[in-house]
């Protein structure tokens, strides 16, 4: 574990660094507006890396902030780099910083590891309910259980992409102090589906 969360925290520190060292001899103010910016997504990035394993291991002072209102989820979809149709509507009682940080690794994991992916809303009773489904290869149930796990990543993630394994688990911590949760099952012939749940607005 400190192995790969070192890897991942060396890149954007590096990144920063050498980024800041760059501003030092800059004179002409478009280069230096450039470093800049990119400084910048260099440091947010690594904001985020630490606040997802600071959410991870139950430290709920990097928790988005704000107003409990009225979240369109269809919107909320689309916010999260969702660009296909969404099937159905909702509108949930939440922070709006908090769903669009929960659903930003949601969407972003159904992408990278599943196509198609379908997204549906639907509201029952007190609570609205968001599916994201994605087809694949079909899931040992061992890894489906684990999957919202701090750390834990299926053999397929390992072999496609980088990463913590923290994107569910932030997701699930983050819709727990909302008064939600994050469900995740194996779909039939193959895939996954993972289930958002969150009170809905009056």
């Amino acid at each position: 574990m400190v192995n790969v969360v070192g890897h991942e925290l060396r890149t954007p520190v590096t990144t920063v660094r050498g980024l800041a060292e760059s501003l030092v001899d800059v004179e002409d103010d478009e280069t230096r507006r450039t470093l800049t910016d990119a400084l910048v997504r260099s440091a947010v990035r690594l904001e985020r890396l630490v606040d997802d394993l600071l959410l991870a291991s139950g430290v709920f002072t990097a928790s988005p902030v704000g107003d409990v209102v009225a979240v369109d989820l269809a919107d909320a979809v689309r916010r999260a780099g969702w660009p296909a149709p969404v099937e159905g509507t909702g509108v949930a009682a939440a922070r709006v910083e908090a769903v669009d940080r929960l659903l930003e690794p949601i969407i972003d994991n159904a992408r990278r590891h599943g196509d198609p992916v379908e997204v549906r809303i639907a509201t029952y009773g007190d609570r609205v309910v968001l599916d994201v489904e994605s087809a694949g290869p079909e899931l040992a149930e061992g890894d489906v259980v684990l999957l919202c796990e701090p750390f834990f990543r299926g053999e397929a993630a390992v072999m496609t992409a980088p990463g913590l394994g923290l994107g569910l688990a932030v997701a699930r911590t983050i819709a727990r102090a909302e008064g939600g949760d994050v469900h995740v099952h194996a779909r039939a012939g193959g895939g996954l589906v993972v289930r958002l749940e969150l009170p809905c607005s009056a």
